[in-house]
């Protein structure tokens, strides 16, 4: 869309609906939500076969009904911390003591942690969203390796006018393949384009923001990597932030006998590398406790500043503390904890099994992975015709392509195809992907949500063949 189209579209939102124009665009471009709102509602079961399968979004929920219970259990009403205003909003204090704990034990920080280098948050999309309001001035950018979590858009964008500058990899050298995503050299390299393309284009970068494990390619960074990543920052006198959200939705994969690790920033000796006050580390309940509804989420950082700067408009979000000591009393039950984490990973690696399965019988490929809820799969041959596909190698598939949108089109075409058959999947190209082609499909639902939402992957496959070909 031209920018003249989108200024008349952001006009005519403050015109009808007396909006200020920050408003209006929001309305008009960002509103993720609100279209969402019809298929989110009516999800599949066993009692709603006609609902919606919804592959699309990062949540577990092989664990819905334990968690739930454990809330119904947890929840105890203490009038004096739970109906007043209590400790404010940087966060109850003992949900601040459990949560440092747990980093302490759990992630291995190096620097013991105390209930003053944590506030608590609606969840991470609340945090990031604070935290570019506090390190950023409007306009100014945040690097994010690519391809990326796509909430980090509206996450830096939609109310703190801050933007996510992507940090690209085709071109740069050592980079061919998936893989080379995780090298500290390549990424250093990358990294080095970027900041020098933002400020030819006088945008201030003022961090890098990464997701450890990675969304969506559902690997850990190696702690070699990581030390890169600060070095890059350290130099540059930029914050690192590393979301590490699922930092225990680590699952075995007998397809990848020597995976790495996680390693928390936490856990790394940055002395001489970077100021301490320019690491932080973003964790939350959502993904690794099954309970993306409870929205509860942390920063973690040894900036003072930067927490007294969040603080001051966290009385805008804030979590209710009888809701913040339940996720308390959970961090601080360690064999309950460990118990649940333990089967957890076991539901992930079945399902896991059952996803790759499909693909494998049908020779589908995917990128093996082994942290987090979702496979990012190759479907880049629906994307090209049958008679070409001998010969194609792909590069044709490269955003940098000329015939890139094209190809984004179609990408979205198979997607509309999948919404028609009752199955949200997600494109590759809202992760900010270099080729097109890939889709990102969760398969941490419920075992017979998936057995369902992979046959009407197979009917949706079976319809772009025919459909798709041109």
């Amino acid at each position: 869309m031209s920018s003249i189209r989108r200024e008349e579209h952001i006009d005519a939102a403050v015109s009808q609906h007396r909006l200020s124009r920050r408003a209006a665009e929001n309305f008009a471009y960002r509103d993720v939500w609100g279209p969402r709102e019809k298929s989110m509602a009516n999800p599949w079961s066993p009692e709603n076969p006609d609902g919606t399968i919804i592959l699309r979004l990062a949540e577990n929920s092989l664990l819905h009904d334990e968690m739930g219970q454990l809330i119904k259990e947890q929840i105890t009403v203490l009038p004096l911390s739970h109906l007043t205003y209590s400790t404010g909003p940087r966060g109850s204090r003992r949900l601040r003591r459990a949560a440092a704990a747990f980093l302490n034990e759990e992630f291995h920080s190096r620097k013991t942690i105390t209930q003053d280098n944590i506030l608590i948050t609606p969840g991470l999309a609340s945090a990031i969203d604070a935290l570019t309001w506090a390190i950023c001035n409007d306009g100014d950018g945040i690097l994010v390796p690519q391809p990326y979590y796509n909430g980090f858009d509206f996450d830096t964008l939609n109310r703190s006018n801050g933007r996510v500058i992507g940090v690209k990899y085709e071109g740069v050298e050592g980079f061919s393949d998936l893989d080379d995503l995780f090298s500290p050299d390549v990424n250093r390299r990358a990294l080095e384009v970027a900041l020098r393309e933002a400020r030819k284009k006088g945008i201030t970068i003022r961090a890098l923001l990464i997701s450890n494990p990675h969304n969506p390619l559902g690997r850990c960074y190696p702690p070699e990597t990581l030390l890169e990543f600060a070095s890059f920052c350290g130099r540059n006198k930029l914050h690192f932030i590393s979301d590490e959200i699922y930092a225990k939705s680590v699952f075995p994969n007998i397809a990848m006998p020597t995976p790495t690790p996680f390693v928390s920033t936490l856990a790394l000796d940055l002395r001489n590398v970077i100021e301490p006050n320019l690491i932080h580390v973003l964790y939350g309940a959502s993904k690794d406790f099954c309970a993306n509804g409870l929205r509860l989420g942390l920063v973690c950082t040894n900036n003072e500043g930067l927490i007294g700067a969040m603080s001051s408009i966290s009385m805008f979000s804030w979590s209710p503390h009888v809701l913040q000591d339940v996720w308390a009393a959970m961090l601080e039950d360690k064999p309950k904890l460990e118990d649940f984490m333990f089967r957890k990973c076991e539901l992930m690696a079945e399902n896991y099994h059952i996803a790759t399965s499909f693909f494998r019988e049908r020779g589908i490929s995917y990128y093996e992975m082994n942290a987090g809820l979702f496979i990012w799969v190759d479907l880049r041959h629906l994307l090209i015709p049958k008679s070409l596909r001998q010969q194609a190698d792909y590069r044709e598939l490269r955003t940098t392509s000329p015939d890139a949108s094209i190809y984004r089109q179609r990408e979205q075409v198979f997607a509309d195809i999948c919404a028609q058959n009752g199955l949200m999947i997600a494109p590759g190209s809202i992760y900010a992907a270099e080729e097109f082609g890939w889709f990102r499909l969760t398969f941490t639902v419920g075992k017979n949500a998936l057995e369902e939402g992979l046959k009407r992957l197979e009917k949706s496959l079976s319809a772009a063949e025919t459909d798709m070909q041109c």
